[in-house]
């Protein structure tokens, strides 16, 4: 597990307990509505981050970090209001619900730069989220100098959460399951390929997001046989814009004739998928896969027809 992740978890487990101290500290002090609106903050913003964290993790497989984010932010919720009633704690539960949920499908749609970018945006939004018990309780008015410190302390933890955040290794942060070392020997062969043998195979290892080969090289006219060999533990799939084939059968005889709209091919997790085709037209075209999140996390390429 990288640095950042620690950071995030961290930042997660202590919000969380501190929010539960604090409620308990404040439930005498602060009316229904401002209970209310406390959990819902706290349980919405611990609830997206862990989304967007676990859907950047496992990414591909929505359902776990849907599960894990959701349950974590309904608990987060629960603590916050747990100790004002229930009302609150049902506010604060069904709030932490929705923000995980939501923040893992945003985690699984976004590249894993901008999850950086949203991690601490949402870490940040969560730490000020604690200033509110302070906030809501004070009898302090706002004319007077001493308000303005709580907004200070706001933009404090601001810059701290996002400068500190940022200087920790990102090469490691978001981890994806690691690879077997003759998968890794694999992927560091050349990863272009030009395919005289009228055919190639486009490899999918696990948790990569990567084609292996990602160029490739075809001949006008030529019949070529392109095979996606998803070796994933999520499905993938292969598309192409705008690329005029001829797609032939298992037989070699022509199946629809000239194809001037997409070319799609799709393997399940730990399947293969294959096509006959022949390219009819000369060019550069870029394939890439349809999943959500897959194509911004590197799973592009490139195939040129002369």
């Amino acid at each position: 597990m990288g640095a950042y992740q620690l950071f995030v978890l961290t930042t997660i487990a202590v919000s969380g307990m501190a929010a539960f101290m604090l409620s308990i500290k404040f439930r005498n002090q602060l009316t229904k509505m401002q209970a209310m609106v406390i959990a819902m903050a706290m349980g919405m913003n611990l609830g997206l981050t862990a989304g967007v964290l676990f859907g950047a993790i496992f990414q591909g497989n929505l359902y776990t970090s849907t599960l894990v984010s959701s349950g974590i932010g309904a608990l987060a919720g629960l603590a916050c209001g747990i100790a004002f009633g229930i009302l609150p704690s049902l506010e604060g539960f069904m709030s932490g619900l929705m923000g995980g949920m939501m923040g893992a499908m945003l985690g699984e749609m976004v590249s894993r730069d901008q999850a950086f970018t949203l991690l601490n945006i949402l870490l940040t939004l969560t730490a000020s989220s604690l200033l509110l018990y302070n906030i809501f309780s004070s009898k302090t008015s706002i004319r007077e100098k001493k308000w303005f410190l709580k907004p200070a302390l706001t933009y404090i933890l601001l810059f701290s959460f996002l400068y500190f955040g940022n200087q920790l290794d990102k090469s490691k942060a978001i981890s994806f399951f690691n690879t077997s070392n003759t998968e890794q020997n694999h992927e560091e062969h050349d990863n272009k390929s030009t395919l005289n043998a009228k055919e190639v195979v486009l490899t999918v290892y696990p948790s990569k997001f990567t084609y292996t080969p990602s160029d490739i090289t075809l001949n006008k006219g030529q019949e070529a046989a392109l095979t996606l060999s998803n070796l994933d533990n999520v499905d993938h799939d292969i598309e192409i814009k705008q690329i005029a084939v001829k797609k032939l059968d298992n037989n070699k005889h022509a199946n629809h004739g000239t194809d001037q709209a997409d070319f799609h091919l799709h393997a399940s997790r730990k399947s293969e998928a294959a096509l006959r085709f022949t390219p009819l037209e000369s060019g550069v075209f870029k394939f890439y896969c349809t999943i959500p999140g897959h194509k911004e996390n590197g799973m592009i390429g490139t195939i040129t027809v002369n």
